[in-house]
């Protein structure tokens, strides 16, 4: 879901002009499946393993991300050598990290083939910090309700303090690329996770049906009609009111994992649009902008729009099947290898046999 509302808004924003909002699905899933599998864990182990998570993170992202930077910078000095010295600077701040940053750096200057990276460089960004948090913390794993209060507390401060101060008073006018004043919908996420995890008996989240059907039909009406109120949106508030109605929509699936609701969820299309999601999300704007109308001026939009799509579709597949899949499957197999070498080796006279 989170990937088509993005696709579409970069496709037709005409139509899909609250496609961005699919970001803030992702950021709020991000949110809670990064910490539901962290507390999992600690159920487990006792702890959180920085390391493996760390680990995780680097084959699961980085791989995928690079391959498709390296076709770009190639690309810059070739057929895009036009745009190559804005599009080296996106590479070096995409590979970096950083892709929230441009406007920080750069001002109003225009992106083009991954703007898109600004989601991913706070993702990545909230992946080297929350899983540190989490491991410093006293509260996060021994009394994770009163941290949840702690980490609700932050969150509506920052959001407060952002848009009286840096939105209100001071103007500035590329606070949602810096993290700390942009992150609700990822501690959305966190409390989200948080709270269903620690509520055994079910006494503390219920979503009532009218609940669910008013947050999504927010988040269908934005997806159409956003164009209306988006550019009048000086403080920010559409994508805490969406967040929050993802959250609802997302705790509504998981309460209720085998309702009629999330029966489309399950079917073979949308488990594979899923696997596909984030390669998809790497290389749709760059095909997107490779083979805008600017470019091809001559060439009939409906031609364009298949062109797009097809070669978005061809490019996550390979993305996938040959780099993003192998280089998940490798980090599995590194990361069981480095557990097997921490476990203590049995004593000789039991066996002679050499570890696995």
């Amino acid at each position: 879901m989170a990937i088509a509302f993005v696709v579409g808004v970069h496709l037709y924003a005409p139509v899909f002009s609250g496609g961005n909002s699919g970001v803030d699905l992702f950021f709020v899933l991000s949110g809670f499946l990064i910490t539901k599998l962290a507390l999992e864990e600690a159920d487990r182990t006792g702890g959180l393993s920085l390391a493996q998570f760390y680990m995780r993170r680097l084959f699961r992202i980085f791989p995928a991300l690079f391959v498709m930077l390296a076709f770009l910078l190639v690309a810059s000095f070739t057929f895009m050598s036009d745009v190559g010295n804005s599009l080296r600077r996106e590479i070096m701040l995409s590979g970096a990290s950083m892709g929230n940053l441009w406007p920080v750096f750069y001002g109003f200057e225009p992106r083009g083939a991954l703007g898109h990276t600004w989601s991913l460089g706070i993702e990545e960004q909230f992946y080297l910090v929350w899983p540190f948090i989490l491991f410093i913390s006293p509260l996060a794993f021994r009394r994770t309700r009163r941290f949840a209060a702690w980490v609700a507390g932050v969150t509506i401060a920052a959001g407060l303090i952002t848009r009286v101060v840096v939105v209100g008073i001071i103007d500035y006018p590329h606070w949602v690329s810096i993290p700390f004043f942009d992150f609700d919908g990822l501690a959305l996420g966190c409390l989200l996770a948080m709270v269903l995890h620690t509520d055994d008996n079910g006494r503390w989240l219920r979503v009532p049906n009218w609940l669910f059907a008013l947050a999504a039909a927010v988040v269908m009406s934005d997806l159409f009609a956003a164009r209306a109120y988006v550019d009048h949106d000086r403080f920010g508030l559409r994508s805490p009111v969406l967040r929050v109605a993802f959250a609802v929509i997302l705790a509504a699936f998981l309460l209720r994992p085998t309702s009629q609701l999330s029966a489309p969820f399950r079917t073979s299309p949308m488990r594979m649009l899923g696997r596909l999601s984030y390669s998809l999300y790497l290389w749709h704007l760059p095909i997107f902008t490779i083979f805008s109308s600017e470019r091809f001026p001559d060439i009939s939009h409906v031609v364009l729009v298949v062109t797009k799509v097809s070669l978005s579709v061809a490019a996550s597949l390979l993305s996938y099947y040959f780099v993003e899949r192998p280089a998940i499957e490798y980090g599995r197999r590194l990361r069981e290898r480095r557990r097997i070498a921490r476990v203590p080796l049995a004593s000789p006279s039991v066996s002679s046999e050499p570890a696995p």
